[in-house]
């Protein structure tokens, strides 16, 4: 479609006069209709103007089919960004949800419990847990789905679970063993974000790459 047509299409689109474009602009009526039907063209500064008067840019009176493919990929861009920012937040929140469920399941002290009946904090505790496992594996699904995601993150997945067989192994008490396991839980996730998740996420990524 020409630029003429494109003038005129937007034009009407909002229902505006060639007299009244052309007073905005400054022109006369007869230079707004030879825009129209290609007989000459606006100057930069005129187009600008243009722009300005139809509230649109200057590449989508110039070139619309261009400037609907960058709209596009502009809003590819910010939907990737979007599911970016939930499969990190799953990354994280999923498996320290599940980290604590654990340490409060394994350490529930049935004496300090009184009349409450035993089954009940097991079971209170087994909720964040069961609520991470899902978050996490929701978010890995994700990652695993795009054709970006390094499949060696697999091996960090398997040294986290093995933090909960890590717990049962130390000779330790209770406490002692909580803050080791955690610390060792935390902190292959926070190697798995920094070396595979966040690099991938900052990457600038076109439609279709």
């Amino acid at each position: 479609m020409s630029l003429g047509s494109n003038i005129s299409n937007r034009r009407k689109n909002l229902k505006l006069s060639q007299e009244y474009v052309a007073e905005q602009l400054g022109v006369s009526r007869q230079a707004v209709s030879k825009w129209e039907t290609n007989q000459s063209e606006p100057s930069m500064d005129n187009l600008i103007k243009l722009g300005h008067l139809f509230d649109s840019d200057i590449k989508e009176l110039t070139s619309p089919e261009k400037y609907i493919e960058e709209q596009k990929n502009v809003e590819t861009r910010i939907e990737r960004s979007q599911k970016d920012i939930k499969m990190q937040m799953a990354a994280v929140f999923g498996r320290v949800l599940m980290l604590i469920g654990f340490f409060g399941y394994m350490n529930v002290d049935m004496a300090e419990l009184g009349s409450m009946p035993d089954w009940y904090p097991k079971v209170w505790w087994s909720f964040p847990f069961l609520i991470g496992v899902v978050i996490t594996f929701i978010g890995s699904w994700d990652y695993f789905n795009e054709k970006f995601g390094s499949k060696k993150v697999i091996w960090l997945d398997l040294l986290f679970v093995f933090s909960y067989f890590l717990y049962g192994m130390l000779p330790s008490e209770r406490g002692i063993n909580t803050l080791i396991v955690m610390i060792y839980g935390t902190g292959i996730v926070g190697f798995k974000n920094i070396k595979f998740f966040i690099p991938v996420w900052r990457t600038p990524r076109l439609s279709g790459k």
